[in-house]
């Protein structure tokens, strides 16, 4: 029997393992009786750790807490010379899941500011943190060295929100594009220092979906960007694992034509829009690192097994092949649906 670190880095890189590799978010296996019997069955968690850090300058942010119906609420204010800057958020009290309720970046009128922070921000590689989880890992499972998400989706989801996203790409173009090219000197400063880690792969937590991301953005605002991190990363030996769990099916052909290594949290239906076997179709020289759909967690064993019997059956036999857990879910679901993962995937 493989390790299970061995197992999981072996299908990464594109092979076949002694069996299926079975992940789930390290912050998602619960310090539970069965968290433990099904770790030790074989289910290897995932973590991750920023290899960078943040040095900031002409500018002061001001952080303040408080509890609000059993949530931790956070204001963050950022006050420049040319302005200040306001976010809102709430961390969800299970998971510690972070939900942003007012961006930084509400109208063009920000962009000057926001500039500012992104010119007046420094990247510096910081190992200590990856290293030590690395080390606590061991071989029970991986730690991914993370960057942050692509440029234009980091301010689709942390800066600005659809709505000021979308008025960007669509009303201010020249505006927005000024404000991407600020943050693509940050993200490929990144991109360096994951390619001199110690990481072996590289976590882009990008989230990209075809809901928002049309094939003509993907082509102007990603694919570049892709070209040219993948291309350093693999150069330096890294893997580039890529996070896509929303709608793909109007994107696959985009997907396709980027060298990314693996396409994880890939979501089949019931709940995602492109079977396994559809994918393995689009991508056949990526690795598929399933979701299993959460939806799923909630019906009977016997669907569960169903599901992922049908997953396996389209893609698992050629390796390059991970099914897994992305997503919160009901705690008290766990030993009913990983157990049925399990049944299904290795007839235990």
């Amino acid at each position: 029997m493989m390790t299970f670190r061995r197992r999981l880095m072996t299908v990464l890189r594109g092979g076949k393992a002694d069996r299926i590799p079975v992940t789930i978010y390290h912050w998602l296996l619960p310090d539970t009786p069965a968290g433990k019997r099904l770790h030790n069955e074989g289910l290897i968690p995932i973590g991750s750790r920023r290899v960078f850090r943040e040095q900031h300058r002409d500018m002061t942010i001001h952080r303040g807490e408080s509890i609000h119906r059993g949530a931790k609420q956070t204001v963050t204010r950022i006050e420049t010379p040319l302005g200040t800057l306001t976010e809102r958020t709430t961390l969800d009290p299970t998971y510690g899941s972070r939900w942003i309720q007012e961006h930084l970046v509400k109208s063009v009128e920000d962009y000057r500011v926001m500039k500012f922070v992104f010119d007046h921000t420094q990247i510096e590689p910081a190992m200590d943190d990856y290293r030590a989880a690395n080390e606590a890992m061991g071989d029970a499972g991986i730690v991914l060295g993370e960057i942050l998400p692509i440029p234009v989706q980091w301010l689709l989801v942390e800066i600005m929100g659809t709505p000021a996203w979308s008025e960007g790409v669509l009303l201010h173009a020249p505006e927005f594009d000024e404000l991407l090219e600020s943050l693509t000197r940050l993200y490929k400063r990144q991109v360096d220092i994951a390619a001199d880690s110690p990481a072996e792969v590289i976590w882009l937590g990008d989230n990209v979906t075809g809901t928002v991301m049309s094939p003509r953005l993907f082509q102007k605002y990603c694919k570049p960007i892709y070209d040219h991190a993948c291309g350093v990363l693999r150069q330096a030996g890294k893997i580039a694992f890529a996070h896509y769990d929303g709608a793909n099916r109007p994107l696959r052909e985009c997907i396709a034509g980027v060298p990314l290594d693996v396409i994880e949290a890939f979501t089949p239906p019931p709940m995602g829009d492109m079977t396994v076997a559809e994918a393995r179709q689009a991508w056949p020289d990526k690795v598929l690192s399933l979701n299993i759909p959460g939806n799923l967690f909630d019906q009977p064993a016997d669907v569960i097994e169903r599901y992922v019997r049908q997953y396996v059956e389209e893609g698992g036999d050629t390796g390059a092949f991970i099914l897994g857990c992305t997503e919160e879910y009901d705690l008290q679901r766990f030993d009913h649906a990983f157990s049925a993962v399990f049944r299904a995937a290795y007839g235990t």
